[in-house]
């Protein structure tokens, strides 16, 4: 059996979601790019929390608060916590919309339709888990050696598809 280096792959994953993004003409290509994109996001998010590092969507729920004129120096750890968690259920919506059906007391057969634009949510996605992938501390060998260069242009350039 093979071992897998999760950072290596989600690189290669991002990559494809870029891809596919771009050539994208049916609504299946752009949910195939926000599934990927999503699975970037749920691989490099957590070690960027990690490190101390914010990850793109919590950059991005501090903004909605603060648009929302809530002062987060205001609120408890736990209603902070709830707070980011709904902005992030809000920009998760596609993606958890397309990886299941159903969930805690909602049945999978009441839970078939959902509205977006999967074009602009596979974009956001994607600028997002391209923000999260280029801060992560990886070793000059890794970028050098191991990171596709097609990954590389991709990360050093601005997305715009």
């Amino acid at each position: 059996m093979k071992t897998h280096n999760k950072i290596l792959l989600s690189g290669e994953l991002l990559l494809e979601a870029a891809n596919i993004y771009k050539s994208a003409k049916t609504d299946t290509e752009f949910a195939k790019s926000i599934l990927l994109a999503g699975a970037v996001i749920n691989i490099v998010s957590p070690l960027l929390q990690e490190l101390g590092i914010e990850p793109s969507e919590i950059q991005h729920a501090h903004v909605v608060l603060k648009l929302r004129k809530i002062d987060k120096d205001t609120l408890t750890k736990d209603q902070l916590r709830k707070e980011i968690g709904k902005s992030l259920k809000f920009s998760r919506m596609a993606y958890n919309s397309l990886k299941h059906s159903g969930k805690g007391e909602l049945k999978a057969s009441d839970d078939l339709i959902f509205e977006a634009n999967l074009s602009e949510e596979a974009y956001f996605l994607i600028g997002n888990a391209i923000d999260d992938f280029k801060r992560l501390p990886l070793p000059v060998r890794t970028i050098n050696s191991e990171l596709p260069g097609e990954l590389l242009t991709l990360l050093q350039s601005s997305w715009i598809a």
